[in-house]
């Protein structure tokens, strides 16, 4: 009991952070070990296909999803402590919807970890979708409670993260928007021009390869773009342990 009373809010989003980066760091390796993969960037749901990485690929994507789940309640309940402070100009809706959609992409998550493309692909795929553009959604929805919440942190700065952590998550949804616009265009161009058999061992050799680099770059952007933003969310909770 003393052990989790002493458990700070800022770890959580370390923990999610850490989490998916030894996730796809893990299944990464073991693909290429395997030669289930070409080692220049494919992509990630390619490195978690086949045993023994879909296994852990599966098993440590619903972990990752519940942690993440735990992310988007702390989140809803903080803004909606600052909405019912009545500092806050902003509908109890946006939050409401937010954290909706962030328990979708929680699912998505577990969608995309037990559902691999080998074996059942357009369900793989509907989970993605609901991973990656629910994640643009929610960014959106959370830059605009952010600035929102301005006028929360004016009247109780010891909570604010500053402006320029607000601006900067501008920008990461900006560019994950971006990325996530790319990664939909370059694989389906890159898709049409492939001339070899597996997708999962996809050389300069064959067509459209140029386009593929393109779109696995791009879904490991979105990726990074996240952790980012995940970054900031623990700096965030930091703040608010170190003053509460």
């Amino acid at each position: 009991m003393s052990s989790l009373q002493n458990f700070k809010l800022h770890y959580l989003p370390a923990i999610s952070c850490c989490w998916f980066i030894i996730t796809f760091a893990t299944t990464y390796f073991i693909a290429v070990f395997y030669k289930h993969v070409y080692p220049v960037l494919p992509y990630i749901s390619e490195t978690g296909a086949n045993p023994p990485e879909s296994c852990i690929f599966g098993q440590m994507l619903n972990i990752g999803a519940f942690l993440l789940s735990l992310n988007m309640y702390v989140r809803y309940r903080q803004v909606d402590f600052a909405i019912k402070s009545n500092n806050v100009r902003i509908s109890q809706k946006w939050n409401e919807i937010s954290v909706v959609i962030g328990y979708l992409i929680c699912l998505g998550i577990t969608v995309v970890g037990n559902f691999q493309q080998n074996t059942v692909l357009y369900i793989h795929l509907i989970g993605a979708l609901v991973t990656f553009g629910g994640t643009a959604i929610m960014f959106i929805l959370q830059t605009r409670i952010s600035f929102a919440l301005r006028s929360f942190y004016e009247k109780h700065p010891t909570y604010g993260v500053g402006e320029y952590i607000v601006y900067f998550r501008l920008i990461l949804t900006i560019c994950y928007i971006i990325f996530f616009i790319a990664l939909c265009i370059f694989s389906f161009v890159s898709v049409e021009e492939f001339t070899g058999i597996n997708y999962n061992w996809w050389t300069e050799e064959h067509g459209g390869y140029f386009w593929h680099v393109l779109s696995t770059s791009s879904e490991w952007f979105l990726v990074v773009t996240l952790v980012l933003h995940l970054i900031t969310v623990v700096l965030r909770y930091y703040l608010f342990n170190k003053f509460a």
